[in-house]
C-alpha cells in the first residue's frame, strides 16, 4: 500500500459461533461509516460460506471466490481495482464483499490470492473483517489487522476456548497489543462474573476493553433481520459499542506490505491445505551499505527496522539475565536443547510483549525470535544454513560475505553477520566445547560439530581480510552405491569391480582435489567391509560415517597452547597396529604416515583403504613417495617404489566438473615394478564428451578392455566377477557378431 493510503484493517472474531460478533461487526462498521464519512468494506470470512450482512444490509455482491474464477487466477491485481467501483454500496455507506458463497468454492483459494485484492480496495475502503472461529482464516486475519476485537460471551465453554486460543496466538508471535477483549452479554442470566473473568484475562497479561449487556432489542432485531444501531440507536447495546468505536479511532493505521506469514503455521487435519499461501518465488535483497567505526566493521541491514540490532542487544541481555535467574542451562547437544530452546522461545516473546512500541509486524517479530534464539543457543546466522541438509559447505569470508556449496555449486547467500565480533563469537562457541580457544595466540583451529561438520577457524594476523570461517558438512546418513550410480557419480560395473575388490581384501587409495568427495566414496567403499570384521579409523578430523558395529574411531590431536600433548596420524596409525585389526582405514594421508601405512599394507594388513589429495593416479604415487620422504626413513628410491607397487593395488580417481559434479574419472591398478618406474594400468574411464546449454557436462563411463592383473583371484576366493565387465562396447559388439 502507498505511504498516503491510511486504510483501517479492523478484524472482529470470537472462539465459536453464536458470541455476537457478526452484531458487533455490522453495528460497529455501519456507525463507522457514519462518523468518518468514509465507506467501509465488510469483508465475511466464513469457512461455512453462510453471509448475515447481504440480508441485514440488503445488497447482493458477488463473492471473491466468483470473480476470481471469472477473471483468473493471474487477473487478481486487476480484479482489486474493477471491483472498487462495482461492490454494491447500501444506504449507509457499508459494502459486502463475502469471501465465497459455497464452501466447496474456498478450496479455490488461498491467502495470496486474495492480498492483492485488499491491497487495491484499501484505497478507496477501510475493511472491516469478520472471522469465524476457523483457525488458519484467524490467523490470516490477525495478520493484515491494526486491531482485533475478539467478542466473547461470560460462559465458561467460551472463556476457556479463549484461554486456549490466546496460548496459541502468543505462541505465534502474535503482537498481543493489537487484541481487544470485548464481553457480549456480560449480565446474561448464569453468566460468569466479570471479576472471574477479568482475574482469567489479567493471567495472560490483557483487561478487558467493553461489557455488552442483554436487552431483548438485540433479540428481536437479529431474528427479525433489522441492524440494531437503525432501530434501536439509543439502547444501552449501541452505548457500550462506543467504546469499541473509540478504540478503532485510536487505531493508527499501519504502513501495510500486504504479505501474511501464514504458511510458517502448521495445523492439523489438513487444514493447512485448504487454506495457504500460494508458492511464491522467493529473492534476497543483497543490497548493502557499509560503515565503520573504528576497526570493527558494520553491516547497515536493509531487510529489517533500523531499531533491530538495537533492540536485539536489549532483549538480549535480559534473555541472559532471565536465563541466570531461572537457571536455565544451554546444553551443548542439539537434542537436550529441544526443551531449552522452547522456553527462550517464550522468555523472548514476553520480553517483546512489553517493548510492543518497536511495531513489529508478527512476520517480523516470528524473524526477530529466530535470529536471537540461533544467536543465544546456536550459530547465529549460520544455524538456518546448518539445518539444511543440501548445503554441504558454509564458507564465512566477511560480515556480509557469506558463501554456501549446493548440488556442487557456489552460491553468496542473503545471510549476514553484524559484524567482525559476531563472527569470532561464533568461532569461540564452536571450539570452547572442545576444550580449545581461538585468539591472537593460537589464531588458526581445526574442530569438529557435535554432527561431524568439520570446521575451519582462521583470524587476524594470519587472516588479513579478517576473521574466515569455513564448515565443510556430511550427512548423516552416507550415500549408497546405488544413489552415486544414480547421480551419475560412477557406473554399476565399476562399483561391482571395487565391491568385489573390497571383499578380496585388495588395498584401494581414492584420490582427488578439494571438495571431490573422496571421503563420500570412501565411506560407499567401507560399507562392503564384512560386518565380522575388525576395523579401525584413524583420522586427522572425524568425518567417516562406518555401518559395520565392530568399528574403532581413532582421532589425532594437536598441541595445546603449550605446545605440547599433540597426537598425529602416523603416531595413531602406528598405534592401530598394536590393536589387532583387519582393516586400517585412514581418512587421509597427508604426511610421513604415508610409511607406516605401507608397511601395514604389506605386513598381513591387506584390505586397507585411504584417501590422498592428487589430481591424477599418478599424482598420487608420486605424492605418496613424497610423504614416504617426510618420515626421514633412509630408503633408496627404488625400495621406496617396490615398497608402494606391492602394497598398493588400485587408485580411484575423482574430479570436480564445471557443473559442480564430481564423477569417478579412473580406476586405475598398481601392476609393479620394472626398473625406478611404478606400472599403472587403467580399467575404467569417464569420458567427458560435451557440455550443455545449461552447463551440464556429459559424458560415458567405458571399461579400458582389459581385465586387472589379479582378475583369477577373484574366482579363487569364490567370487563370480565376469571378465566381459572389463571389454569395450567394441569388443562386446565383437563378441555378441562371434556369437551370432
Amino acid at each position: 500500500m502507498n505511504k498516503e493510503q491510511k486504510s483501517r484493517v479492523i478484524v472482529f472474531s470470537g472462539p465459536k459461533e453464536g458470541v455476537g460478533k457478526t452484531s458487533v461487526a455490522l453495528n460497529s462498521a455501519l456507525a463507522w461509516a457514519s462518523y468518518q464519512q468514509r465507506q467501509v468494506l465488510l469483508v465475511s470470512m466464513n469457512p461455512l460460506a453462510s453471509n448475515e450482512h447481504t440480508a441485514f444490509l440488503g445488497v447482493n455482491p458477488p463473492s471473491i471466490s466468483e470473480l476470481i474464477v471469472l477473471m483468473g487466477r493471474e487477473s487478481v491485481g486487476a480484479l482489486g481495482a474493477l471491483l472498487r467501483g462495482k461492490i454494491p454500496i447500501s444506504q449507509w455507506g457499508v459494502g459486502v464483499l463475502p469471501l465465497a458463497k459455497k464452501r466447496v468454492e474456498l478450496n479455490k483459494l488461498a491467502p495470496d490470492l486474495i492480498m492483492p485484492i485488499f491491497s487495491k480496495l484499501s484505497a478507496n475502503f477501510d475493511i472491516f473483517i469478520d472471522v469465524d472461529s476457523y483457525f488458519p482464516m484467524q490467523v490470516f486475519s490477525f495478520d493484515i489487522a491494526d486491531n482485533v476485537f475478539w467478542i466473547t460471551n461470560p460462559n465458561v465453554s467460551s472463556l476457556n476456548i479463549t484461554s486456549n486460543i490466546f496460548r496459541e496466538i502468543n505462541s505465534l508471535h502474535f503482537s498481543m497489543a493489537k487484541f481487544s477483549i470485548v464481553v457480549n452479554l456480560y449480565d446474561f442470566p448464569g453468566a460468569v462474573a466479570p471479576k472471574e473473568i477479568e482475574k482469567m484475562f489479567k493471567q495472560m497479561g490483557k483487561e478487558v476493553l467493553a461489557y455488552m449487556p442483554w436487552e431483548d432489542e438485540l433479540a428481536i432485531c437479529s431474528n427479525e433481520n433489522k441492524i440494531l444501531i437503525v432501530e434501536e440507536p439509543n439502547s444501552k447495546w449501541i452505548k457500550a459499542l462506543r467504546v469499541v468505536l473509540g478504540k478503532i479511532e485510536e487505531t493508527k493505521p499501519a504502513e501495510k506490505e500486504w504479505v501474511t506469514t501464514i504458511g510458517s503455521v502448521e495445523f492439523s487435519h489438513g487444514a493447512d491445505m485448504l487454506w495457504r499461501p500460494l508458492e511464491r518465488e522467493k529473492t534476497a535483497d543483497d543490497s548493502l551499505s557499509h560503515a565503520r567505526t573504528g576497526d570493527v566493521k558494520k553491516i547497515a541491514r536493509t531487510d529489517v527496522p533500523p531499531f533491530w540490532e538495537d533492540l536485539k542487544m536489549k532483549i538480549h541481555s535480559d534473555v541472559v539475565s532471565t536465563l541466570e535467574v531461572e537457571r536455565i542451562k544451554i546444553s551443548d547437544n542439539p537434542q537436550e536443547n529441544q526443551a531449552v530452546r522452547k522456553k527462550v522461545d517464550s522468555i523472548i516473546n514476553k520480553l517483546l510483549q512489553k517493548k510492543d512500541s518497536a511495531q513489529l509486524t508478527r512476520e517480523q517479530r516470528i524473524k526477530f525470535i529466530n535470529e536471537l534464539l540461533d544467536e543465544i543457543m546456536g550459530l547465529g546466522p549460520l544455524e538456518e544454513l546448518m539445518r539444511d541438509p543440501a548445503v554441504t559447505e558454509i564458507m564465512v569470508n566477511a560480515p556480509e560475505k557469506v558463501y554456501i556449496e549446493r548440488a556442487g555449486k557456489i552460491i553468496l547467500t542473503k545471510y549476514k553477520f553484524r559484524d567482525e565480533e559476531q563472527i569470532m563469537q561464533v568461532m569461540k562457541r564452536i571450539v570452547a566445547p572442545l576444550g580449545r580457544r581461538i585468539d591472537e595466540s593460537v589464531p588458526l583451529v581445526d574442530a569438529r560439530l557435535k554432527d561431524g561438520s568439520r570446521v575451519n577457524a582462521i583470524i587476524p594476523p594470519l587472516a588479513v581480510s579478517g576473521p574466515t570461517l569455513t564448515i565443510r558438512r556430511f550427512s548423516q546418513k552416507p550415500f549408497t552405491d546405488e544413489e552415486l550410480i544414480k547421480k551419475g557419480s560412477v557406473n554399476r560395473d565399476c562399483v561391482t569391480f571395487l565391491k568385489a575388490c573390497v571383499r578380496l581384501r585388495k588395498d584401494v587409495i581414492i584420490s582427488g582435489g578439494t571438495g571431490t568427495g573422496k571421503t563420500t566414496f570412501l565411506n560407499m567403499l567401507s560399507s562392503y567391509i564384512p560386518e565380522d570384521e575388525r576395523i579401525i579409523t584413524v583420522e586427522d578430523t572425524a568425518e567417516l560415517r562406518l555401518q559395520q558395529s565392530h568399528w574403532v574411531r581413532l582421532e589425532s590431536r594437536p598441541p595445546n597452547i603449550e605446545g605440547k600433548g599433540e597426537v598425529t596420524i602416523r603416531d595413531l596409525v602406528r598405534n592401530c597396529l598394536r590393536m589387532r585389526p583387519d582393516r586400517i582405514v585412514v581418512g587421509e594421508v597427508r604426511g610421513a604416515e604415508a610409511l607406516d601405512m605401507l608397511q601395514a599394507m604389506n605386513t598381513g594388513h591387506e584390505g586397507s583403504l585411504a584417501t590422498i589429495h592428487a589430481n591424477t593416479p599418478r599424482d598420487a604415487l608420486t605424492r605418496m613417495e613424497a610423504m614416504c620422504l617426510m618420515a626421514g626413513a633412509d630408503l633408496p628410491i627404488w625400495a621406496l617404489r617396490e615398497m608402494i607397487s606391492s602394497a598398493v593395488h588400485i587408485i580411484v580417481q575423482l574430479t570436480r566438473f564445471s557443473d559442480g559434479t564430481r564423477k569417478v574419472t579412473a580406476v586405475t591398478e598398481v601392476t609393479g615394478r620394472e626398473e625406478n618406474q611404478i606400472l599403472t594400468h587403467d580399467l575404467f574411464r569417464f569420458k567427458q564428451t560435451g557440455i550443455e546449454e545449461d552447463g551440464r557436462v556429459t559424458g560415458v563411463f567405458t571399461a579400458v578392455g582389459e581385465p586387472p592383473k589379479f582378475f583369477n583371484d577373484f574366482k579363487t576366493h569364490g567370487i563370480n566377477l565376469p571378465v566381459d565387465l572389463f571389454w569395450t562396447e567394441e569388443q562386446k559388439r565383437a563378441r555378441m557378431r562371434q556369437r551370432g
